[in-house]
Order: structure tokens, then C-alpha cells, then sequence
């Protein structure tokens, strides 16, 4: 009788295991909990302090290497300082192989828009859905951050898609979506479908919470390394991540100027940092913007 509760209560904390990975709360320190998305389910890395209770959630969006879970690390002493939980999405190859994580995968090669379901973008709300849910409070502010492939989503999730994040901060991305209809998605919104085309989706992308963070150190153009995209459409951008990073907040905040439209972007620039996750991640601009930013009224209160 013994063996058969002890074999029952190993089987009921597996079930409830599996279940709180599902559907509950992420746990207290590190932990892995599932998101079912439109593209099959998709692991998030979490971590929460142990005094997390109504501070925010820091999505992190990991890089070419699909490293989630060292993004996550990376993020932990941030998370300490702010009382902010974690959570950092694993968008795996099979699902999202090559480009199409951090280029969304929004269009076929016939130029015509995919179903939205295909998107990583989608999935990447999914993901933000799901976990504020899960945390018992669906308008809990949050903050999208993502680094190098990361941060090249995160611009272009910003270009089509609306969100509710307090800031986007987008460190080293090696290229960018220009607001400009004479350069062709993913480089700018040119034969974009006309969904997502035109003056109206370029001006409400000027008037995002877009932070691009830039390493003054990430000059490397070389292609040695596997990782810096030097396609013709790509160097027209500029030379070095660095300089495409400054070219894009520049053609931004002159297009906003010149149109008198809202302008909701921010650059920040740490000294003698390179392509380095963890150093950006961990540097004093990313502290002070996020303290910053946490401290602002919500807009998700004031009904924006």
C-alpha cells in the first residue's frame, strides 16, 4: 500500500509539473515554462526574485544563436535590481529556420503577405500574452529588449506590429528596417503587401517607444565570424553595426521632423562595448533607461 501512495504522489508532482508549465506561474528563481504559439509550442526561460510580486516582466530576445537561456542569465542582475521578472523565448530553427526569426517571416517569395500564424512576430506576442497571463495580471507593465538577431526582431516587430511595451530597447542589430518605401522589407517598407505598406504604418513606427542601444566598440564589418550581414541591401545601411545603428535613428528623426509627426525613438551609446550581449545588457545606459522608464506612468492606465 505504501509503494502504491508513494508511486501515486510521484505521479501526481509530475502531472502538476507539467501542468504549471503549461498554464501556472513561472517559478521563484530560474525556471522553463511552455508557450503554445500558432507555430507549435515554444520554451521560455524565466527567472523571478525572490521579492518579484507587481514589478514588471523583461522580455529578452535572444540572438543568432538561439541562446535563450543565457539571455535570460545575462538579464538576472537587472531583474534583481528592478524587482522585474524574466522571460526569454527560444525561437527554435524547425520552426523559424534561418532569417525567418529575425526577419519575421512575413511575406512568400511572391511578394504576397503570409497568414499571420507563420510570423515570429506572433508568436513573440503570443509569448507576451501568455506569460502576463499566467502571472495573474495581463496589464503588468513589461519591457521588450532584444541583442544583436534579437534586437534586428524587435525593430521589425516594431515596424508592423503594435504593443503595449514600455520601451523596445534594440541593442546592436546588424540591420534595420529604414522608414522608407524605396528600400524593400526587411531593409525598409518597400513591396511590403498593402496591409502593412504605406505612410500610415511608417508613421505610427516613428512614434514607437524604440530605444536603439549601440556598443561604441561594434565596428568588426568582418564576415569571418558568421554574423554580420553584408548583403548589398545590408551595406547600404553603413559600414559597421555602430554606424548602421546611428544612420537609422538619424533617418528617422529627420523624416519625423520633416513631417511634424510624433518622434518616440531614443539612442543611447555605451562606451567601449562591442558585439557583447551580457556587457549590453549590463551597462549603466541599459540600467539607467529601463529605472528610467519603470518610473513613467504606465500607458496601458492612461488608456493609450
Amino acid at each position: 500500500m505504501k509503494r502504491l501512495l508513494s508511486a501515486a504522489m510521484a505521479i501526481g508532482l509530475v502531472w502538476a509539473a507539467a501542468v504549471s508549465a503549461e498554464t501556472g506561474p513561472a517559478p521563484k528563481g530560474k525556471g522553463e515554462i511552455t508557450v503554445k504559439t500558432g507555430k507549435g509550442p515554444l520554451p521560455v526561460f524565466t527567472y523571478k526574485p525572490a521579492r518579484f510580486s507587481s514589478g514588471p516582466v523583461l522580455f529578452v530576445f535572444h540572438g543568432q544563436k538561439r541562446n535563450a537561456d543565457k539571455y535570460r542569465d545575462y538579464t538576472i542582475p537587472l531583474a534583481e535590481k528592478m524587482g522585474a521578472m524574466v522571460a526569454a523565448p527560444c525561437f527554435g530553427e524547425d520552426a523559424f529556420p534561418g532569417a525567418a526569426y529575425a526577419q519575421g517571416k512575413i511575406v512568400r517569395d511572391d511578394g504576397s503577405l503570409q497568414p499571420k500564424k507563420e510570423w515570429s512576430f506572433t508568436a513573440g506576442s503570443e509569448v507576451v500574452r501568455a506569460v502576463l497571463a499566467r502571472e495573474g495580471k495581463p496589464r503588468r507593465p513589461y519591457f521588450l529588449m532584444g541583442h544583436s538577431a534579437g534586437g534586428q526582431f524587435l525593430v521589425r516587430f516594431t515596424a508592423v506590429e503594435e504593443s503595449q511595451a514600455q520601451r523596445v530597447i534594440v541593442a546592436n542589430p546588424g540591420t534595420y528596417v529604414f522608414p522608407r518605401a524605396d528600400r524593400e522589407w526587411p531593409y525598409g517598407f518597400g513591396k511590403l503587401p498593402a496591409e502593412l505598406d504605406g505612410e500610415k504604418n511608417i508613421r505610427r513606427f516613428l512614434a514607437a517607444p524604440l530605444t536603439v542601444l549601440l556598443g561604441q566598440a561594434d565596428t568588426n564589418n568582418s564576415t569571418e565570424a558568421g554574423n554580420f550581414p553584408a548583403t548589398p541591401e545590408a551595406n547600404l545601411q553603413g559600414e559597421h553595426r555602430l554606424a548602421r545603428g546611428r544612420n537609422f535613428f538619424e533617418a528617422g528623426q529627420t523624416l519625423a521632423r520633416e513631417k511634424g509627426w510624433p518622434f518616440g525613438w531614443k539612442k543611447l551609446e555605451v562606451p567601449g562595448v562591442a558585439h557583447d550581449g551580457n556587457l549590453m545588457i549590463n551597462s549603466l545606459e541599459m540600467e539607467k533607461e529601463l529605472l528610467k522608464e519603470k518610473s513613467a506612468p504606465d500607458p496601458a492606465k492612461q488608456g493609450n
